[in-house]
């Protein structure tokens, strides 16, 4: 398969993977399990980040977090910031982060996330009344539980569309 149709493949299964995403932030949930849903998107981010560092970097993750700002009507900037500095951080050591097995990147995909809410959280105080409690960290273990499983099948959709 030739280099452009890679790249195309690409769009299409990070725009896919991504739409997924919103769609699983907007579930409605019980309340049991709301603290811990996973910030979906920041993992869509982390994985493509990581996986395709040429391709997915700081300007795509902050047009995401634009996505996501106008999804829930939230502050402008303050999503799209961190996840534009999350995909720097990633894209810079994402060869690190090969060298790991699958559990100690989910720990690491942890400390992603909890950056990603540490910025956002801060911006949030900054902009809003918005404190930062206990359950606002507790989507980070919902985050490390489903890595491993979103790791298997965004790898599959990264093999069938041979996209490297």
């Amino acid at each position: 398969m030739m280099a452009g149709a890679s790249r195309m493949n690409f769009w299409w299964a990070m725009i896919f993977s991504a739409m997924v995403a919103l769609a699983l932030m907007i579930v409605p949930l019980p309340q049991w399990l709301f603290f811990f849903w996973p910030d979906w998107i920041v993992l869509i981010v982390v994985y493509w980040a990581l996986y395709t560092p040429d391709r997915m970097g700081p300007l795509i993750g902050f047009i995401i977090g634009i996505f996501l700002e106008v999804l829930f009507v939230r502050q402008f900037g303050v999503e799209s910031l961190g996840l534009a500095t999350l995909a720097l951080i990633v894209n810079n050591s994402n060869k690190q982060l090969f060298i790991l097995s699958i559990w100690q990147q989910t720990i690491v995909v942890g400390l992603f996330v909890a950056l990603f809410k540490l910025i956002t959280g801060w911006l949030y105080g900054l902009v809003s009344d918005f404190t930062i409690t206990l359950e606002y960290w507790y989507s980070i273990i919902g985050a490390m539980l489903v890595w491993p499983f979103m790791i298997i099948l965004l790898n599959e959709l990264r093999h069938k569309y041979r996209i490297q």
